[in-house]
């Protein structure tokens, strides 16, 4: 089985899993690895929310186009 070492981990996030844990009967190590199974295993279409349509793309010229009427509307 593989291993995986956590540095640097922030106090207050070591101490919130420490209490998950408890909460939930399980060592560190077992709700680790709970949180990520339960997080890895989410549907694709749920990571990123859909593309918006009907809007316009942002290219060189539409960021031109916007700092001109900017600086023409002084």
């Amino acid at each position: 089985m593989s291993a995986l070492l956590i540095k640097n981990m922030p106090p207050p996030l070591h101490e919130r899993l420490r209490q998950r844990a408890t909460v939930h009967h399980r060592s560190m190590n077992r709700e680790v690895i709970s949180i990520l199974e339960r997080e890895l295993d989410l549907p694709a279409a749920r990571e990123l929310p859909p593309p918006v349509k009907g809007l316009k793309e942002v290219d060189h010229q539409f960021i031109v186009d916007i700092i001109r009427r900017a600086r023409d509307s002084r």
